[in-house]
């Protein structure tokens, strides 16, 4: 009977900590929001959190695997609130690009401030082998359903295709970030360079359709 006693101090013990470093990092987001990666430090969290530093070195690391952490769930909140997606390219471009400023307007100042704090720690370097770089990358594929349907021709490779869809919200999310523009302007402007992307390699009808798209978007 004792066994299983231990083991279930054993599952206590560890959802605590679970649970106390779930805190903590919310903690970290606040503060980060707040005063930004050079201001943010170990030792103000762990005074916030009401623990040592060497706490809060032990569940998280150095200031900068914080912001690493920081980081890998940003990619997952992107994976995940664009799931399922329209078919179509000119609504898939909406959808992906509306749900990605939707998520940076329910907490402005932490997104800003994450991925500011990333770019300056080299987190984006494409370099890095299956880094958020990378990872992001990936989110941006065309989809097959479009050459099968001859929405797309492949003319022009699906790879640079993908890279240079990555590159026209990164662009535009880069200026949001340095705040040159709002997040109305990060929309049209991430829409606008992902469907002229599309434009290269489209067909006759999609073109024409992306094109009108992309003077609509450009009026407002």
């Amino acid at each position: 009977m004792k066994k299983p006693v231990k083991a279930l101090g054993n599952v206590t013990r560890q959802a605590n900590k679970k649970l106390r470093r779930e805190r903590i990092f919310n903690i970290a987001k606040r503060l980060i929001a707040e005063k930004g990666l050079e201001d943010f430090t170990i030792s103000e969290l762990a005074e916030e959190a009401g623990v040592t530093t060497p706490t809060i070195h032990n569940l998280f690391g150095k200031k900068s695997d914080i912001i690493k952490e920081l980081v890998s769930n940003l990619i997952e909140d992107m994976q995940s609130i664009t799931l399922n997606p329209p078919i179509d390219p000119i609504e898939n471009t909406k959808f992906f690009v509306n749900n990605v400023a939707a998520a940076f307007e329910k907490d402005i100042n932490f997104y800003r401030a994450a991925l500011m704090s990333a770019e300056h720690l080299k987190l984006f370097d494409p370099r890095i082998p299956g880094g958020p770089f990378q990872q992001a990358q990936q989110l941006a594929a065309p989809r097959k359903e479009w050459y099968e349907s001859g929405l797309l021709l492949g003319n022009v490779e699906p790879s640079i295709i993908m890279k240079k869809v990555h590159d026209s919200n990164r662009l535009a999310r880069i200026d949001w970030v340095l705040g040159y523009i709002d997040l109305n302007q990060f929309r049209h402007k991430a829409m606008k360079g992902i469907l002229l992307v599309y434009a290269a390699d489209a067909s006759p009808e999609l073109h024409v359709l992306l094109i009108e798209e992309i003077n609509r978007l450009n009026s407002l």
